[in-house]
């Protein structure tokens, strides 16, 4: 799972390095203009690793619904290197429901019935990877406008996006307390889930801090290990 993201999102980054003809203006697309050819390599190479690791152990119901998913990334690649976007907020929605629907796979494709209990788990995980990838869309507007790169920002304006990453917010809110008096969920999840949107509000709420040196993407990615914290603790309790 680890090998697939980061391919998918390397190959993300080198098209966005592709498609700017000057030095970029993030450090993260100049990186990838600099070492494109290097960088190419290693993502052949660790996604062929990925996919023998695939095939070698992984069931095959996980392997079909794991190839479809792979049709909609490369679906999506192909929409973004041309820049035809069907809606503003196309990229940031689009990769956290392939980020979100690559986490929930293994578990949705090894059971027959879907609980109340997982979906709200999913949904919460989609709405907390949107809200991330709209912040750091928010926070890249500047560069993005310069690099000409296709952004919600872009199209909505800074206090558009903002106001759709507040709705999200929100919808959090109500889904937590769903979470929490509907359907009574275990609480060291609600806890995971918590701090996870908390440190993403606090990204939102303090701007101006973690605008600087790109704090926010560091803070930003983090917040998504909590998930790894919780399977270290329910492991050894």
């Amino acid at each position: 799972m680890g090998t697939a993201v980061w391919v998918i999102y390397t190959l993300d980054h080198l098209l966005d390095a592709h498609s700017i003809q000057h030095t970029a203006h993030t450090f993260r697309h100049a990186f990838h203009q600099r070492h494109k050819k290097k960088i190419g390599l290693l993502c052949l190479f660790i996604g062929a690793i990925s996919l023998l690791n695939t095939f070698l152990f992984l069931p095959d119901n996980i392997i079909k619904n794991g190839m479809i998913l792979s049709i909609i990334v490369l679906c999506y690649l192909g929409i973004i290197n041309i820049k035809l976007l069907p809606f503003p907020t196309f990229k940031e929605f689009t990769v956290a429901l392939i980020y979100t629907s690559g986490i929930a796979l293994p578990v949705v494709s090894s059971i027959d019935t879907l609980h109340p209990s997982l979906i709200i788990q999913i949904a919460l995980f989609l709405v907390l990877a949107s809200i991330n990838l709209l912040e750091f869309a928010l926070f890249d507007f500047e560069s993005d406008t310069k690099d000409n790169q296709p952004s919600g920002t872009r199209v909505l304006g800074y206090h558009g996006l903002k106001r759709r990453i507040q709705v999200l917010i929100v919808l959090f809110i109500l889904l937590m307390m769903s979470a929490i008096y509907v359907y009574e969920m275990d609480k060291l999840i609600l806890l995971t889930f918590f701090t996870m949107g908390a440190s993403l509000i606090l990204i939102y709420a303090r701007s101006d801090f973690f605008s600087k040196d790109e704090y926010f993407r560091i803070f930003g990615d983090f917040a998504f290990l909590f998930p790894g914290i919780y399977l270290i603790i329910n492991h050894y309790s």
